[in-house]
């Protein structure tokens, strides 16, 4: 074969790869689409008549936890402070089998973010926050890179005002934010530790905003630095080790597989958290 036909049937070779490439990626992001808000595939159901008993039992838990998306600490939060706990439930309803409008933006290079829009492509809230409690850990998979769905999380550091530390993307450091761009996600989780006082768990957030806030952000922390300092020197972090590292220094290892990463879903997985609230997502499988 001559030069001449070598680069012809190389140049058409690259194409076809680069073709390939583009079309298995935009194949990727389809799937992914699909998930950015999981409908419940399950009826939605009156639960007035369970609002109006004086106490719950198990199976109503679950019952309200199926149908709003709030587990029995949020249950339990929002009768206690929320004077018409029955509208409010009800709201959590509605808004939890509400279909929902997506857009997208990017957030780095490679990655972009999803929230809720209204018809003109405005963000707007997909549903409220249940009530917070210092050292909760919110959790969103509204954040991809292509084909994965690398998610995003924070750690609630200030229960009263609404503000979370976060170690957001590449070339920030770690600061606080305020809860309510995270109800623009169209899906959301909220843990709290299992089996462990406020008063401890009010310590770790302190602790957060002692030891982890302003840090520089790193993709390889773990890979090409140690995962954990005991010293609490942390260097550098990123969302997930950020929320992860807060609960190392007391001793609670939140790692689901204990690689030499950790992210959102390996958190989400976490045996040593419990289900406050989820939303657009399987509340009986919230990240497999």
């Amino acid at each position: 074969m001559n030069k001449p036909k070598k680069r012809k049937t190389g140049f058409i070779i690259s194409i076809l790869v680069i073709a390939f490439a583009v079309c298995y990626l935009g194949f990727l992001t389809y799937l992914q689409d699909s998930e950015a808000h999981i409908m419940p595939d399950y009826p939605r159901t009156d639960i007035e008549r369970i609002l109006s008993k004086e106490e719950f039992c198990e199976e109503d838990y679950r019952i309200l936890y199926l149908q709003t998306g709030l587990a029995r600490p949020a249950v339990d939060a929002l009768k206690e402070t929320d004077a018409d706990f029955k509208s409010a439930m009800l709201k959590f309803q509605e808004n939890f089998f509400k279909d929902v409008r997506i857009t997208s933006e990017k957030n780095t290079i490679i990655s972009r973010e999803e929230f809720v829009a209204d018809e003109n492509g405005n963000k707007i809230s997909g549903t409220e926050m249940a009530p917070l409690q210092n050292g909760d850990i919110l959790i969103t998979k509204s954040s991809r890179t292509y084909g994965w769905r690398n998610g995003h999380a924070a750690i609630v550091v200030d229960e009263e005002k609404g503000i979370v530390l976060e170690s957001a993307v590449l070339g920030t450091d770690s600061s606080p934010a305020h809860i309510s761009k995270w109800t623009k996600y169209p899906n959301f989780m909220v843990f709290r530790l299992k089996g462990v006082s406020r008063e401890l768990r009010n310590k770790i957030a302190a602790s957060a905003m002692e030891n982890l806030n302003s840090v520089p952000y790193s993709l390889t922390v773990g890979i090409f630095s140690p995962k954990f300092r005991k010293n609490r020197e942390i260097k550098t972090t990123n969302c997930s080790h950020l929320v992860w590292s807060a609960y190392m220094l007391f001793g609670y290892d939140l790692d689901y597989d204990g690689g030499l990463i950790v992210t959102p879903k390996d958190i989400a997985n976490s045996p040593l958290l419990e289900v406050v609230q989820v939303y657009g997502v399987n509340p009986e499988n919230p990240w497999p």
